[in-house]
This record gives structure tokens, sequence and C-alpha cells, in this order.
């Protein structure tokens, strides 16, 4: 045998291949298994010798007591006998009789706690023979009872169970041993060989040659057999149309042109230079420019890059990098320098070796769009400085801060509009030498609010101007919702939406008191040493309608001594909470004010602004927030 035969008969590298996973098949299964059958039956052979072996100790056990209480019970008679006459002979003849029971080394009689006879001479005691002693006492008569201790020994008394526990173990093990490889062999034909009849035919498959697998049994593996020949039918109906779908592609691309220019106003295609190779004619009828004007030349040669620099670079970034790109938009001059702007998608070109070709894509002319973006950002722009010069006159408006102090005493302020003008608002007044807060939270937020602001400060400097002499807090909230309901045309017939929560505070200082009135508001008085106590404002609100009477508006009087007070709007009792997901509600809120520990007014704002930014977290701010803390009696 040559060389190159004895080469050609050794087992190839695939052949090894398949003979290495078809025996790692086998023994992955079939050998786990083998060894699972060969331990259960050992487990169960054991079971079985343990248990019979503890049923026959216990039946041996159990016949050994009642053999010793029968054979003392037949001899006690005759030994009571022969004790009465004197014969210690004749006694120990009798007791001989244990040698019947060949498990007994030893038999002492014993009454009244004396030894009487024994078997053999010196009985147990002295002849140092092994086992365990039984004692069985036997009744005669009225004497004492005859007491037999006879000696047993228990590997005599063991041995027979022992030999058949050996026997019952080895038969149950080869029982075992059997059933367990009888199931392992069948599982091996049942299982294992269709399965690998299956896996040889799906290693076997190509894509263009699928293989068909045999099918061995009508069972659940034959069902999984006959699913994949399915398949396989499948595949090769699959190869057959794509065959033929290969004959169809020329006629497909050209499909795809249509349809690519129908969805969008214009086709193009760019080289492998990135210089654009085709146009189709919608591009010239929209721009007005000519084939000679954009073939042959990349993108930046016709943009004009009048947008953001860094967009564009990136863009060029992913044409050297061969990426897909899409809605990129930049500017190009049109016929007689009219601009147009334009939006382009585009996905890189491969060929079958893998080089790069170019690119094709879609245009669109979005100039009317761009139009109007312009417009759009234009009057917004004219909005937001409209609602900034309205900001800016609703702050000018609002007391300045050596205002509030002349009124109030030591008094801060949080003032924070949802937008740039908002329906929160406060005002202090001078009405007959007396002092007057109003604070109050007017129906929406922004530029709608920001109009009841003035409508309220307009109701409210008339009552200050018409009133001859101070008047009580709940009768300036009477006018100011007589007046608001004036200036909004609301009447009985015509009730309307919009109106405020108000809150009026009226400050005596001559007589150390303070007069407090609201609708909707509450009031929290903090002592000296930093407890908080609750004043409710009516539960009602001002505007909305006409009522038939007079406002039911509860008012309380309080002295003023060292204790400052606060009061909120809603906004920051509504807002939601990042972790909860609840509002903050009065009782958080009041609770925060008790933890300050104190009552300055400054310490107190910046515990509220703190308490609101931890409580909304990143959550939106739903309304506006307005906070204010003043100590009247405070003036440093």
């Amino acid at each position: 045998m040559g060389h190159r035969d004895y080469v050609a008969d050794l087992p190839q590298p695939s052949d090894l291949q398949d003979l290495m996973m078809r025996l790692s098949f086998k023994a992955g299964l079939f050998v786990r298994l083998l060894a699972v059958c060969i331990l259960v039956a050992f487990i169960c052979g054991a079971l079985v010798t343990v248990a019979f072996h503890s049923y026959r100790s216990t039946l041996t056990q159990n016949r050994l007591g009642a053999e010793l209480t029968a054979q003392a019970d037949a001899l006690a008679p005759l030994a009571a006998e022969t004790l009465a006459a004197g014969d210690l002979e004749a006694t120990q003849q009798i007791l001989q009789s244990y040698t019947g029971l060949q498990y007994v080394t030893c038999v002492d009689l014993i009454r009244g706690g004396f030894k009487q006879a024994s078997w053999p001479d010196g009985g147990c005691d002295a002849s140092g023979l092994p086992g365990d002693d039984r004692l069985v006492a036997a009744h005669v008569g009225g004497e004492l009872p005859l007491i037999f201790r006879t000696r047993v020994h228990e590997e005599l008394l063991l041995a027979p169970v022992r030999n058949e526990t050996i026997l019952v173990a080895a038969f149950m093990l080869l029982l075992s041993l059997i059933i367990f490889l009888v199931l392992a062999l069948s599982f091996r034909g049942m299982v294992l060989a269709p399965l690998e009849g299956l896996r040889r035919a799906m290693q076997e498959s190509t894509p263009r040659n699928p293989v068909r697998a045999k099918l061995i049994q009508d069972d659940e593996i034959g069902a999984i057999v006959r699913v994949y020949n399915s398949l396989v039918a499948a595949a090769r109906l699959f190869v057959r149309r794509l065959d033929r779908s290969q004959m169809q592609l020329a006629e497909s691309e050209k499909r795809f042109r249509e349809l690519a220019e129908v969805s969008g106003d214009w086709f193009f295609e760019m080289d492998a230079e990135l210089r654009l190779s085709f146009l189709s004619d919608n591009f010239f009828k929209v721009t007005g420019l000519q084939p000679d004007d954009v073939i042959g030349r990349t993108r930046q040669d016709i943009a004009v890059q009048t947008g953001s620099q860094t967009q564009f670079a990136d863009h060029l970034a992913d044409l050297e990098a061969r990426r897909e790109f899409r809605r990129f938009e930049y500017e190009l001059r049109g016929v007689d320098g009219k601009p147009v702007h334009v939006s382009i998608s585009g996905v890189p070109v491969i060929d079958d070796s893998g080089e790069f070709q170019g690119y094709r894509g879609i245009g669109i002319d979005i100039s009317e769009i761009k139009e109007k973006e312009r417009q759009l950002a234009e009057t917004n722009r004219n909005f937001g400085d409209s609602v900034a010069y309205a900001s800016s006159i609703q702050r000018g408006i609002l007391p300045t801060q050596e205002q509030l102090d002349r009124h109030l005493g030591k008094a801060h302020v949080i003032w924070q509009p949802k937008d740039l003008v908002g329906g929160d608002f406060y005002a202090v007044k001078t009405i007959g030498h007396v002092d007057y807060l109003v604070f109050f939270d007017c129906t929406g937020h922004g530029v709608p609010g920001a109009f009841m602001t003035l409508i309220v400060t307009s109701v409210l400097d008339q009552i200050a101007v018409s009133a001859p002499a101070a008047i009580p807090a709940a009768r300036v909230l009477q006018l100011l919702h007589d007046g608001v309901c004036r200036q909004l045309g609301i009447t009985a017939d015509n009730p309307g939406h919009d109106g405020l929560d108000c809150a009026v505070v009226r400050l005596n200082r001559s007589e150390d008191s303070l007069e407090f009135a609201a609708a909707s508001i509450d009031l929290f008085e903090i002592a000296a040493d930093g407890a908080v106590t609750r004043h409710r404002g009516g539960r009602l609100t001002l505007g909305y309608r006409v009522h038939d009477g007079p406002l039911e508006i509860p008012s309380v009087s309080l002295r003023i001594g060292e204790s400052a007070f606060v009061m909120t709007t809603d906004g920051i009792l509504t807002q939601i909470g990042e972790a909860t997901k609840r509002v903050m509600g009065t009782r958080r809120f009041q609770e925060a004010l008790g933890e300050i520990g104190g009552n300055q007014t400054a310490k107190i704002i910046r515990a509220s602004g703190r308490v609101l930014k931890n409580w909304q977290g990143r959550e939106e701010r739903r309304d506006d927030v307005s906070v204010i803390a003043f100590k009247p009696n405070d003036f440093s």
C-alpha cells in the first residue's frame, strides 16, 4: 500500500468530527441514563434490604422473648419441686433443657434475690460467656417467683437473619439492575435512536439540499420527525421560489426606483467619490437648475452652508463612514439665486463583492415648511417679548420690600409664577390708618391669571379710595367679591368662570391685634418657640356667581405678640411629589413649618422653598406658587 493510499484511508477531519459528535450524543444521554438507572437500582436494593433486615430482626427478637417465656413456664414447676426436695443436681439437669436453644449460653435460677442453681457449673457470672442477659419470671403457687436469667448470644441468634438479608440483598440488586437496564436499553432504542437519525439528517442538510429524516416510529418523536420533514419540504419549495425570484430582480429594481421617486420629490444617486451621478427630472423642475450645475459635483459644492456647520460636518462624517442617513436638511441656490431648502435621505450601495459603489436616496423640497417655521418662530418671539414685558409690568405693581416691611413688620415672600406671569398676587393697603394685607390666587395661571390679578388690584384700589374709615377684613372680602363680579359682568342669571381664593389680614398694632378673614386660604400662626397653629379660612371662593345675600365669611381675631404668620396659595399644597406621586397637602406643609424651630420670617421662607424643591423633585410644576411670612411686631 502506498503512502497516498494509507493517508486516504485515514479518517478525515470531517469524519472524525461526525464520529465525535455521534459518540458525544450517545455518551451524553445514554450513559447518564444508565448511570442513573444503576444508582437507582442500588438505592432500591439497599432500601429493600434495610427494610427486610429490620423486619426479620424485630421478628427474631419477638420470637426470642416468646421462646424464653415458654421455656421458663415449662421448667418452673419441675425446678420448684427439685428445689423443694433439695436436689440441686436434678435442678441443674432441668436447666440443661436450654441447650435446645442454641443461642442460649448459660442459665441462672434465682429466687428471692439468691441464685439457686446454674447451668453450666458456676453460672453466667463465672463462665464469662458472651451475650446479653434476659430475665424471665415464672410464678409457681404462692411462693416467690422463680427468675430464669439466660444469656443470649446475639450473633448466633441473628446469624439466620444475616444470611437471609444477604440473599435478599443480592436478589433485589440483581432484579433492580435487570429492570433498570431493560428500561435504559428501551429508552435507547425508542428515544435515542430516532433522535440520532434526526440529528444526522439535520447535519447533512444544506440550504440548497435539505435532507429528510427517516421515520422510525409513529409516536411523539415521530411527530417531531414529521414536522422536520415538513420543514424540509417547505425549504425545497422556498429554494425553488427563490430561484424564480432572482429572475424577477430586474423588474423589482425598476419598481423600486419608481416607488422611491413617488415617496419623495426626486431620486438621486452618488458615485463612490460621493459626487452626484444622477438626479431625476423633478429636481430640476423644483430648483430651476440644469444638469451641468450639479452632476459630477459633491453636496458641499452646491450647498449654501448657512445652517449648523456641526450638523453638516456630521453628515459628511456619515458619508465618509458609509452610514445610512435620514432627513438631512440643507439649503442650495436655485435659479436666479432663489433659496431652496431640501431634505434628503440615502442608503449606501454595496456590490456583491462588498465594494462601496455610492449612495441612492430621495430628496424633498421643504422650502414652504421652512418659511412657515420662520413665521412661527417670529410669532413666538413676538409673543415671548410681550409676555416678558407683561411680567415686568406685573412685578412692577407688586409691593416693594420696603412697603412690605412698613405695613407688615418683618416680611419675606416667595412669588414664583408657573409661567412668566401668573395669577398669584399680594398687595398692602392703608385704610383709615390701619394696615391691610390682601393675598389672593386667581383662576388659572399665565396670561389669563395675570389679567385677573389686574382686575382684582383695580377693585382693591377702588375699595381703599372709597372707604371712609377702616373696615373689617370680612367686609373687604365682600367688597372684592362684588367688584370682581361687576368687572366681569357676572350676574345672578349669568354666572361666570373666573374668580379667586383670597385672604385679608387687618393689623391694629395699637391694640396688638390681628383680624383674619379668608376664602379658601388658611393662616398659620408660628409662636416664638416654633409651635404652629392653623386658622382656617372659609370654604368658599370669590367671583364665579352672584349670591342672593351677603357671603358667610368667618373671621378670627388674634393677639400678635411675638408670633409670626404665614399664608400660601394652593400652588405648593397641590404640588405632586416625585417620590409619592401625591399632593403635599396642608398637613405636610404645617408639619414642615413646625420643624423649623423658630419664627424668623427669612428662615420660614427659606424652609418653605426647600420643602417645595425636595417634595417636587423632577415633577412638573403644576401651578403658581406664592408664600408670605410676616412678623408684625418685628421692625428690626
